[in-house]
């Protein structure tokens, strides 16, 4: 099938840049329609402008902070009443926030809660009631290789992410006779600009770090998630499922902090 996603109306969260951006460019390719939404108004306007020049009209940038629910609230609102409906949501927008366990501060371990996984109750809430009246739905939440095994600091994040995957089976399994598939997607170390941010902060002795964690002794690129949404996207017989890109990271047993 050419363009599998022709006339569908997608809502990508965090898709200004890296994972959220290479869905969103993925999606456009197979023929449907985007609403990128973040909180980088510039960066957005720039990705939007830029995927409309292959494809005019078919990419919409939203403002839209997914830790206020009322930002979440007009942004869903504001596409339904142009387009009509939401065919697939992607949850996809999250903080990076390390920190002990023992250490980290409560105000912190908030905002990674609120942000990367309440984030979803909002937009799933605010979607979901479209999709049951239709009949139809993909939801697909972004969660994480953290959520699969241990990583010194990052509970918090843990947390959200295996948060996001408990959600999706839930989901999947209360809404599935209404014909809503949801399903999440667990990437490994991606090169995405957040990674490049920490590399220029840690030094590239990390990125050697993060390559031999994986079985394929790499990171993966953006545009291999994206693939994997396009995958969930499409109409199809898979819901529940926690499709892990992760380069073979989960099967080996080595870590390095």
């Amino acid at each position: 099938m050419k363009e599998p996603l022709k006339d569908q109306i997608a809502f990508v969260t965090g898709a200004a840049a890296g994972i959220g951006f290479a869905i969103s460019e993925c999606f456009i390719e197979a023929g449907g329609t985007v609403i990128l939404t973040d909180v980088d108004d510039a960066a957005g306007h720039d990705a939007a402008k830029g995927l409309n020049q292959s494809a005019p009209g078919r990419a919409h940038y939203l403002h839209c902070d997914v830790a206020v629910t009322d930002d979440v609230n007009r942004a869903v609102a504001s596409v339904l009443e142009e387009h009509g409906r939401i065919d697939v949501l992607v949850n996809n927008a999250a903080v990076p926030i390390s920190g002990r366990m023992d250490t980290m501060p409560e105000e912190d371990w908030n905002r990674v809660i609120n942000t990367n996984l309440t984030s979803a109750y909002r937009t799933i809430h605010a979607v979901l009631p479209q999709m049951l009246e239709r009949g139809k739905g993909s939801i697909i939440n972004i969660s994480s290789t953290q959520a699969h095994r241990s990583w010194a600091d990052w509970t918090a994040y843990a947390a959200a992410k295996g948060g996001l995957k408990a959600m999706t089976t839930q989901l999947a399994g209360q809404f599935g006779a209404q014909g809503i598939r949801v399903n999440a997607i667990s990437p490994g170390a991606i090169d995405t600009p957040l990674n490049q941010q920490r590399v220029e902060e840690e030094g590239q002795a990390v990125v050697a770090k993060w390559e031999k964690m994986h079985a394929l002794e790499r990171m993966g690129r953006p545009e291999e998630v994206a693939r994997a949404a396009l995958f969930l996207a499409v109409d199809g017989f898979v819901s529940g499922h926690d499709l892990v890109v992760d380069g073979g990271l989960c099967t080996l047993p080595r870590y390095f902090d």
